[in-house]
């Protein structure tokens, strides 16, 4: 069951949480004291070493080199590259020596079996630790409020490379559908038809509640037409692009 504190662990020094994006990495362990943002890319050196992150797009300004970007809709796409980044990136937190450090990374809803099993093996390889994939519409889910199993909740997560739409029905997703490409504005019809098939009457016991996060979250006019559209309360974390990985820290710390 999602729960605050689920994968915290007495007396393991550290752990760390995940959010693997198209675009971005972003990382927290206790280590850090601060979200660790980076963009998802590499640029391997003459000497068989790799640059990532913002240095390595420095290198495609300064050296012309050929950026590489081993994730794709928030899934492994590169598995080498993907490695390569987390571990470089992880390398900086000075941790994880301990095999038994809880790893908690946020994997798409709509992902296959198999597409989660590589993230997960991609993130063992890189970084250690004993690795859970959580998904994000629940991580997001418990970053606005610390007990999502009560309401009637729908969690809209509007990426940079991948849309989808998922039902929480106690603390797990009961239902998960990814929209088709375009930007926020042109998705709301669609996303808002995702909603209504997914909608159950007399669900819950609380506001009929509509969760919208990543980028697309903060475009002007997205809340308010998605409310129209679906007559539901809709709620936007502080920062809509933290919210899977604040989810995720709460799993870890309570």
């Amino acid at each position: 069951m999602l729960a605050a504190g689920a994968y915290a662990r007495t007396g393991v020094r550290h752990c760390l949480a995940l959010d693997v994006g198209t675009s971005t990495v972003r990382l927290w362990s206790p280590a850090t004291a601060t979200v660790i943002s980076e963009p998802a890319v590499i640029v391997p050196r003459p000497d068989g070493r790799h640059v990532v992150g913002r240095a390595a797009l420095d290198a495609t300004i300064t050296r012309g080199a050929t950026p590489l970007w081993p994730v794709r809709d928030g899934l492994v796409h590169d598995f080498f590259g993907c490695m390569h980044l987390l571990r470089m990136l992880v390398t900086g937190v000075g941790q994880l020596d301990d095999t038994a450090a809880p790893v908690l990374v946020g994997v798409p809803a709509t992902a296959t079996l198999r597409q989660k099993n590589m993230l997960v093996a991609v993130v063992r390889r890189a970084v250690g630790g004993r690795v859970t994939a959580v998904e994000e519409p629940l991580a997001a889910a418990l970053a606005c409020r610390p007990d999502p199993g009560r309401e009637d909740v729908i969690a809209v997560d509007i990426g940079f490379g991948r849309t989808e739409v998922a039902r929480i029905v106690d603390r797990s997703v009961a239902a998960a559908e990814r929209v088709g490409e375009g930007n926020p504005v042109d998705q709301l019809v669609a996303i808002a038809a995702c909603v209504r098939r997914m909608d159950v009457p007399g669900a819950g016991t609380g506001r009929r509640r509509l969760l919208i996060t990543g980028g697309g979250a903060a475009t002007p006019g997205v809340a308010a037409r998605l409310a129209a559209l679906t007559g539901r309360s809709v709620t936007i974390p502080s920062d809509p692009l933290l919210a899977t990985l604040t989810g995720l820290r709460r799993l870890l710390t309570g």
